[in-house]
C-alpha cells in the first residue's frame, strides 16, 4: 500500500486508529442520503478565528530577519516578502474546506458538549486509514493537526497548508484529524475535482464518499431520547448503515 506524505501533514504511528466525528442528526442525514462528505470553508468556522492565520511566533521570526538583514535592500525584501505571504494567508484561508475528526480509543465528553451538544444528535465512528483511502487525494491532503503556541512558536516550513493543519494549544484535547481542500489549483483540476462538487452557496464542498465504508458505527448521544434512538434505527436501517448503539456515557451509576 501507499504511504501518503505531505510535509503539512504528519501521519499517525497507527494508521487504523479509530476517529470519530460528532454532529447533529440533520447532518448525519445529508451524508447518508446524498452520500457525499460536506467540507465546510475555513475561513467560517465557529469558535477559533485563529483558524488559517499566521502565529506571532512567526510574525516575530520575519521581524528579527528584517532587523539582522544586511543591508537596507535585503531589509526591504524580507518585509516585502513576509507582506505577500500575509496576502498570500488572508486569501488562502477562504480556500481551504475542512473536514475534522476526533482521533481517540473512546468518546469524548468535550466533543460531545463542543460539537454536538443536542440530544438529537450522533456520532460517527471510523478508521483513519479508511478516511483517507476514501478521499480524493488529486485535491484532499489530510492528517493529524498539531498544536503550538501562536505567542511564541513558529510553523515548520513556508508551505501555505501549514496554516491550516496546526491550531492553538488550548485545543490539544481534540486530538484532531483534518482532511483538506485547496481550491486554489490549475483549471484542469478546478473543473474536474472541484467545481463540479462545490455548494451553491461558495461554503462549503462536498465530493462524493463510500458512506458504507466510512461509516464504522453509530453512536447516539449520551442524553438521547428513545423515540430518537427508534428513529435513528430505522434510519439506519432504511440506509444500511449500522445499528447505532447507546453512548457508553449514558450508563447508570451503581452503589
Amino acid at each position: 500500500m501507499t504511504v501518503y506524505e505531505h510535509p503539512a501533514f504528519p501521519q499517525p504511528v497507527d494508521t487504523n486508529a479509530k476517529i470519530w466525528r460528532y454532529m447533529d442528526f440533520g447532518k448525519f442525514v445529508s451524508l447518508a442520503e446524498t452520500k457525499r462528505l460536506y467540507m465546510r470553508r475555513a475561513d467560517l468556522f465557529l469558535g477559533d478565528e485563529f483558524e488559517g492565520t499566521t502565529p506571532a511566533g512567526e510574525i516575530e521570526r520575519w521581524r528579527q530577519l528584517a532587523a539582522s538583514a544586511a543591508t537596507p535592500e535585503d531589509r526591504a525584501a524580507i518585509e516585502y516578502n513576509r507582506a505577500e505571504l500575509s496576502g498570500y494567508a488572508k486569501h488562502f484561508r477562504q480556500n481551504y474546506f475542512v473536514s475534522c475528526w476526533n482521533m481517540a480509543d473512546a468518546e469524548n465528553v468535550a466533543m460531545w458538549e463542543r460539537y454536538a451538544p443536542q440530544p438529537e444528535s450522533v456520532c460517527l465512528v471510523s478508521r483513519y486509514s479508511t478516511l483517507g483511502r476514501l478521499l480524493n487525494h488529486e485535491v484532499v491532503n489530510y492528517g493529524m493537526v498539531r498544536y503550538i503556541d501562536y505567542q511564541t512558536d513558529q510553523l515548520p516550513s513556508m508551505n501555505m497548508l501549514q496554516l491550516i493543519s496546526h491550531k492553538r494549544h488550548f485545543y490539544r484535547d481534540e486530538t484532531e484529524v483534518r482532511a483538506v481542500m485547496l481550491a486554489i489549483a490549475p483549471e484542469p483540476i478546478v473543473s474536474e475535482h472541484i467545481a463540479p462538487f462545490m455548494m451553491p452557496d461558495g461554503c462549503g464542498w462536498a465530493p462524493p464518499i463510500d458512506v458504507f465504508a466510512l461509516v464504522e458505527g453509530v453512536v447516539l448521544h449520551p442524553k438521547a431520547t428513545p423515540d430518537f434512538a427508534i428513529l435513528v434505527a430505522e434510519f439506519c436501517a432504511a440506509h444500511l448503515l449500522p445499528a447505532p448503539v447507546s453512548s457508553q456515557m449514558s450508563a447508570k451509576p451503581v452503589f
